[in-house]
């Protein structure tokens, strides 16, 4: 008997691990395809139109956010268990509150972005050091951002969906076909256009290709489901499902702007080219940084006390440290690649790579720090942390960039970390001596 209680635990818990391993490897692959593009793209496009690409994606990145509200969060969290249940009726509820919160924030977000043309009109040249998220190289790819934007946080929505109904193998068929897709349509683009590709052509490749998956989407996933009757309080759930990790939205906004602030601000295509070009690293470490969270949130959510956080993050840094060192030779294979590939013309990029690489180190050291928080149910930790980061990101680009261009830039990402790492390092230290963070009673 106790032999086959061990082996249905066993079991669960090696279906759980293949079923995450599916999930990530899918979203991994995903994100891999994604820097792929970026890397044909700023191959086949002057700088100048490599910058109009870099600075559009940064745009449709934080449209992504504001129109992602959460869902992909509390989605999984409450309509999960209603699945699970077999509860038509809840889940039809659930889902419906689902969709009319994605029809208020895109309706939310397209309205601002409708009302601030007239204003862009007039301050075309200075208004993205004003209004960060707003493109500044025509009103057209304005609205290809806002497109982009919600086309993204549609396949998040999707996402969501799956795995709300572990339709795990599902997902992992499904999901890299937006880049698979992009690469595709680049391709015939290259092909019919003789090689003539304006960066304005790859930000409608990068907008448009995620509806086509969500047309495709319909091949894994009934429609029916779209269409059952709600007999719950629709109202009740629409408030619930925005509410929930109301704290890791804002956290998610800050965080994504705080990568982003340096490109959201280059109104300059070139160099916004230059500057993209040299946080290639940053794509490849972000894919990193997911793959270390996946590993370590599990681990840290079976801890109770702060012994047993300070004796995991001693084992931890054991392997972190010797790895940020073997990630050192990076910064000079980094150098060599990126005049290598993209042209001789793109060595500026370069010099921005030498100040950029160590931060992009710094946040595989921090990284753990970070994870943790979530285990130790620190959501508003999260949230100040990475809103220290961007407001600093914020001050020191507006301040450096007039004065010194994309270098200002790269100093201003690298010193802009440190007000939320210090932060970080002030919690624990609370922690570990008090046993409460900041902002806790207890």
């Amino acid at each position: 008997m106790p032999l086959t209680v061990i082996k249905n635990i066993t079991d669960r818990f090696s279906s759980g691990v293949r079923r995450a391993a599916v999930v990530f490897l899918a979203r991994s692959l995903n994100s891999f395809l994604a820097l792929i593009f970026s890397l044909i793209a700023g191959k086949i496009l002057s700088v100048e139109d490599h910058g109009l690409y870099g600075q559009a994606m940064a745009r449709i990145i934080v449209f992504q956010a504001f129109l992602e509200v959460g869902l992909q969060y509390s989605l999984v969290r409450f309509l999960t268990p209603a699945i699970k249940e077999k509860n038509a009726s809840l889940t039809a509820t659930i889902n419906s509150a689902s969709l009319l919160l994605k029809l208020y924030a895109f309706l939310a977000v397209g309205g601002v972005t409708l009302l601030f043309i007239p204003v862009y009109a007039n301050m075309a040249d200075s208004v993205s050091l004003i209004v960060p998220f707003v493109y500044p190289d025509g009103i057209l790819i304005l609205w290809m951002v806002f497109l982009g934007g919600a086309g993204m946080s549609l396949i998040s929505y999707l996402d969501a969906l799956l795995v709300s109904h572990q339709y795990y193998f599902r997902l992992s068929l499904w999901l890299p076909g937006v880049g698979i897709l992009r690469l595709f349509f680049i391709g015939l683009l290259f092909f019919l256009e003789d090689g003539d590709i304006s960066g304005a052509h790859v930000v409608y490749i990068f907008s448009i290709v995620p509806y086509f998956v969500v047309i495709l989407f319909f091949l894994f996933f009934s429609p029916s489901f779209f269409f059952q009757k709600p007999t719950g309080d629709i109202q009740f759930w629409l408030k619930k499902l925005f509410s929930y990790n109301l704290w890791i939205l804002a956290a998610s906004f800050f965080s994504i702007t705080s990568d982003w602030m340096e490109i959201l601000l280059i109104t300059n295509t070139r160099d916004s080219g230059l500057y993209n070009a040299a946080r290639l690293p940053m794509q490849g470490f972000l894919i990193l940084l997911a793959t270390m969270q996946s590993i370590l949130l599990p681990r840290f959510s079976v801890l109770e006390t702060k012994s047993e956080y300070l004796a995991i993050f001693k084992r931890i840094y054991k392997y972190i440290i010797p790895l940020t060192v073997m990630f050192l030779p990076g910064l000079w294979i980094f150098a060599l690649f990126i005049p290598a590939w993209y042209g001789e013309e793109y060595l500026p990029s370069v010099q921005l790579l030498y100040v950029l690489y160590p931060s992009f180190l710094l946040r595989m050291v921090f990284a753990p720090l970070g994870t943790a928080l979530f285990a130790l149910d620190q959501p508003r930790i999260i949230t100040i942390e990475a809103g220290l980061r961007m407001m600093g990101g914020l001050v020191l680009n507006l301040i450096l960039i007039p004065e010194f261009g994309i270098m200002g830039a790269a100093f201003a990402n690298f010193f802009s970390q440190f007000a939320g790492w210090a932060f970080l390092i002030y919690c624990y230290y609370l922690y570990f001596t008090t046993e409460r963070f900041p902002l806790n009673k207890k």
